[in-house]
């Protein structure tokens, strides 16, 4: 895929093959990239390209509850002007579909915290790969940031894979962060096997990160390089989780899977303050 094509992702009634969500109605065009390749999904000043989803308010309603705002030109999730009786989770998605991209966001803890989660761990997430029905939580792979956590691997609602293997303390042995593999496709197609952590109640797999390099003060980048049908994450520099055979259940076929190649791009909206100051792509495919 080359620039061009990645730039018109998203386009009205477009046939993006089976088990993949088609667009049915127009989207903003994203803007033409920086020199650098990089292109900016948010403006610092509204939504355009994105909508919001809450558990049970549905679509487009977190805006008016102040959960999601602009400030100085950053995304402030869950910020001062959100009552600690209006909140609920949810999440911010992209309207635009993404594939073959090295995703890139920067963000920094804020202090206000709500509900049960008062107590808790601050949490939020980079969802992609985001198909099928917006309900909470959506079917798609999650890069968690959670203190304590950051990187770590989540597979939504059905969505499988395989973990690589851990050499020398690091994953990711090979990898080019701005050009991805060197050899696209999996890391030696193999027959699925469950994650040694288990499958969680609610059809989720979780992959361990490999390493804690994430900032509790102060801000912090996460990378996702999604490239075919595996992806790695990348904390502050450090890559810590890499998983291949990247699958979701055959909405065509029950039982069956195809690999998860494609998809949207979201932030979760979960119970604590964040900042975000950067949220980018760039294509993997000159």
């Amino acid at each position: 895929m080359d620039r061009r094509n990645f730039m018109k992702l998203g386009a009205a009634a477009t046939t993006l093959g089976p088990g993949v969500l088609k667009s049915q109605t127009p989207v903003p065009p994203l803007p033409a990239p920086g020199a650098d390749g990089w292109v900016s999904l948010i403006n610092g000043r509204d939504l355009k390209g994105w909508y919001t989803m809450l558990e049970k308010f549905g679509k487009n309603v977190a805006e008016g509850r102040k959960m999601v705002t602009f400030e100085q030109g950053m995304l402030h999730i869950m910020g001062s002007q959100v009552a600690d009786d209006n909140v609920e989770p949810g999440y911010l998605a992209t309207t635009q579909e993404f594939e073959n991209v090295h995703i890139r966001v920067e963000f920094k803890w804020g202090t206000r915290r709500f509900g049960a989660r008062s107590a808790a761990k601050r949490d939020n997430g980079l969802l992609y790969g985001l198909v099928g029905e917006d309900v909470v939580w959506p079917r798609c792979i999650e890069c968690q940031i959670e203190e304590g956590d950051v990187g770590d691997m989540i597979m939504v609602r059905g969505i499988r894979g395989v973990q690589g293997p851990n050499i020398a303390g690091v994953f990711g042995v090979g990898l080019d962060p701005d050009k991805g593999w060197s050899t696209p496709g999996p890391l030696g197609r193999a027959t699925y096997q469950p994650p040694a952590n288990g499958v969680a109640a609610n059809n989720s797999i979780r992959l361990i990160k490999d390493g804690n390099f994430e900032n509790l003060n102060d801000w912090n980048t996460v990378e996702v390089v999604w490239q075919g049908d595996r992806a790695a994450h990348i904390v502050n520099g450090r890559t810590v989780n890499v998983a291949y055979n990247l699958q979701q259940p055959d909405p065509n076929s029950p039982g069956q899977f195809i690999p998860l190649t494609r998809g949207k791009i979201a932030l979760e909206l979960e119970y604590a303050e964040t900042w975000f100051r950067r949220v980018e792509v760039k294509s993997l495919i000159a």
